[in-house]
């Protein structure tokens, strides 16, 4: 094949067509993704953009917008050939790199001389981060800023969004997603669960059918092996959603490259979208200065002189040919996806209405207007407590029934405590505790006088007993009804204050201070109940008006035995005297 004359630094050599019907015009890589970028920039940049202002205003959270998913096993070259495409240098190394999902926005410039960048993200305290790129050189070092700044340590990962924007007149108009490789063990201060976490992460974006899946595969690693490709074919049996791109050819052993080209021919690993297969600069064209536009003719010449894949179609290798298969295929899904994301974009815009209607009417906006307001909803969450307190029902449809329970439920706690505290009461009735008593009062006995009662400290331990196995079911009681308190009080102040949830809060965490400051104080209230009470009176009113009550039911009832004695003997007199 040979080499037509040198235009701007690249030769210009001729081939065959696809079809091998005509001979077709090879360009340099560097016009060739110019071109590519200006042929697609009308069409393929207004669906793009709008598929970017969406995913800008957060509306991925609650529908699933178009993407291009860049999966592959660690170390498989998912970021050198992310960084050929976008022109610029991306965070390299061994182990995970990708760390994080990074969202690249690539946008075509016709100015030459223009480049801009834009990086935003969240760190791990949610606080936004956004910051004006002055030149390429330094995207690497921003994005591993971000990345430490997004999870914890160097070596932790993270499923929120690094969004990366790049304005140049040599990238095509594409927007990719590019998500952490698949790490097969933990390495020392990385979670032991990694690789389920990578994957979990993967799989939140590739299981969605609107997803087109680029997996990205090592020529000298055996395809069957590559966990990139078994989840892909997990979630996309047909491969319908999935383009494969195959890296590192200058590394593959002899006589190996004939299994990759039946790869590239479809004919192991059937993908309908099929395989691209690209050279990337590796770490010593980097450490030689090599720029990314001098790695395409470098890359160019590789496929061109190689004994085997120069017999290749051109649109089955070369980071150009992969970029406009990529705009290619996002246009073609984003237009078939079109009528679907605007259903569902109209039917989410129905249901934030609704929301909105539900709120009510616009919040007030001068100082006096709010502090009416405000004092309006307390007033509403007191008479609604208060009622609740007092066993009123509150038939308002905006709080759930459940809350008209607390004065049901908590005189039933109650309830369980006066049956326990009639449980463990002694008999006095009973013989054994009797036996038991005078079995007691013998042992105490000391110097006492002749009739007279036991000591007094053994009737005052027998009622401490007592009185001590009703304080742990009485402070129980306390707990669950101060919980079931707490609970309803929240649920009445987020329905009270439910357009404003920051005022909502405010007013749980209130709540769930008061319930701190006075459960230590009901406690120790009760417990000093329980100490009064461990102090045995005789000389209360209680104690004597039983006693007195004891006395007299005893006296009578030694009466009435002695009327039946006296009525016994005047029957038993007046037979005798009739028996003579």
């Amino acid at each position: 094949m040979g080499r037509a004359k040198k235009r701007n630094g690249y030769s210009t050599p001729t081939t065959l067509s696809a079809d091998n019907t005509e001979p077709k015009t090879i360009v340099s890589p560097e016009e060739r993704t110019k071109a590519l970028a200006s042929s697609f920039d009308a069409e393929v940049r207004p669906l793009i953009d709008l598929v970017d202002k969406l995913r800008g205003y957060g509306l991925d959270r609650d529908i699933n917008l178009p993407a291009v998913a860049v999966i592959g096993d660690q170390s498989a070259g998912k970021s050198s050939v992310l960084e050929a495409i976008s022109g610029v240098q991306l965070p390299r190394g061994t182990g995970i790199v990708t760390r994080c999902p990074l969202e690249m926005r690539m946008k075509h410039s016709e100015d030459e001389d223009k480049w801009e960048g834009k990086i935003m993200y969240k760190d791990k305290h949610d606080m936004p981060h956004e910051e004006v790129i002055l030149n390429r050189e330094s995207v690497g070092d921003l994005v591993r800023k971000a990345q430490k700044e997004m999870t914890d340590g160097a070596t932790g990962i993270s499923d929120e969004l690094i969004t990366l924007e790049v304005m140049s007149s040599d990238v095509p108009d594409l927007t990719v997603i590019d998500l952490p490789g698949i790490a097969r063990n933990a390495v020392e201060g990385q979670p032991f669960d990694i690789e389920a976490r990578i994957k979990n992460m993967i799989r939140q974006y590739i299981q969605r059918q609107e997803t087109i899946i680029l997996a990205v595969l090592q020529c000298n690693v055996d395809i069957a092996t590559c966990e990139a490709l078994k989840m892909a074919k997990e979630f996309d049996d047909e491969g319908g959603r999935t383009l494969g791109v195959l890296t590192k050819p200058d590394l593959l052993d002899k006589g190996a490259e004939t299994g990759v080209i039946r790869i590239l021919n479809n004919m192991e690993f059937t993908l309908s979208k099929g395989y691209v297969i690209v050279k990337c600069r590796g770490q010593e064209a980097i450490s030689e200065g090599q720029s990314l536009k001098h790695a395409l003719d470098v890359e160019e010449d590789f496929f061109r002189s190689h004994r085997h894949f120069s017999a290749m179609r051109p649109s089955q290798w070369g980071i150009p040919n992969l970029s406009e298969r990529l705009s290619r295929e996002l246009k073609k899904h984003i237009k078939k996806l079109l009528p679907e994301l605007k259903e569902d974009v109209r039917r989410k815009l129905l249901e934030t209405e609704k929301q909105l209607h539900d709120l009510g009417e616009d919040p007030p906006q001068t100082a006096s207007e709010k502090r009416q307001m405000a004092l309006q909803m307390v007033t509403e969450f007191i008479n609604i407590v208060t009622a609740l307190t007092t066993g009123q029902r509150c038939d308002d449809s905006k709080f759930p029934p459940i809350i008209n329970n607390l004065y049901s439920d908590a005189r039933r706690s109650f309830t369980e405590l006066i049956k326990t505290a009639e449980e463990i009461q002694p008999d006095t009735k009973n013989h054994k505790l009797r036996t038991d008593l005078q079995k007691r009062m013998e042992a105490s006995r000391g110097r006492e006088f002749c009739n007279f009662l036991g000591k007094f400290e053994l009737v005052e331990s027998c009622a401490q007993e007592y009185i001590s196995k009703l304080e742990e079911p009485a402070l129980q009681c306390f707990s669950d009804v101060h919980s079931m308190t707490t609970e309803i009080l929240k649920i009445v102040a987020e329905k009270c204050f439910e357009k404003f949830p920051d005022f909502a809060q405010r007013a749980k965490d209130v709540i769930m201070k008061t319930r701190k400051e006075t459960n230590s104080e009901c406690k120790d209230e009760i417990q000093r109940y329980f100490k009064m009470e461990n102090l045995v009176y005789s000389q209360d009113k209680t104690y004597g008006v039983e006693f007195r009550t004891e006395e007299e039911k005893k006296r009578k009832e030694e009466e009435e035995e002695k009327e039946t004695e006296t009525e016994e003997r005047g029957k038993i007199s007046h037979s005798d005297r009739f028996s003579f």
